[in-house]
């Protein structure tokens, strides 16, 4: 199910509406393709993230609020730029690109943030 912002119509949905959800879609499915196997290009990947989120929340990347939102809008923004460009995800019979595990780095992080303590203090109100 799409969101639909308020005062617009579902049909008046535009291209950048729908980049967080095709970010993760895009994402849960590399990593999918990756489960269950080393790979190290995904660990290069997974500690680059790490870095940016380091780098632009600073002191506050232990604030769950804060870090999930920065990486739903990093997985974005790597969407809008390369669907610009014209890029499409890999079809499951080739090997992923760069903004596919990209986004499944991303997706990594979110399901270790998700599934970590952090959540059950976000979800307990503390």
């Amino acid at each position: 199910m799409v969101p639909r912002r308020s005062g617009r119509r579902a049909a008046g949905l535009d291209a950048a509406d729908l980049i967080p959800y095709l970010a993760g879609q895009v994402g849960q499915a590399s990593l999918a393709r990756l489960d269950g196997s080393a790979h190290p290009e995904l660990d290069q990947h997974v500690a680059a993230v790490a870095d940016a989120v380091s780098a632009e929340l600073r002191e506050r990347c232990n604030d769950y609020v804060q870090l999930l939102g920065f990486l739903v809008n990093y997985a974005s923004g790597i969407v809008a730029a390369a669907s610009g460009e014209g890029w499409q995800p890999m079809p499951d019979h080739q090997p992923l690109d760069w903004e596919s595990t990209r986004l499944a780095a991303v997706c990594h992080l979110v399901r270790q943030l998700t599934d970590g303590p952090a959540a059950s203090r976000a979800s307990d109100g503390g």
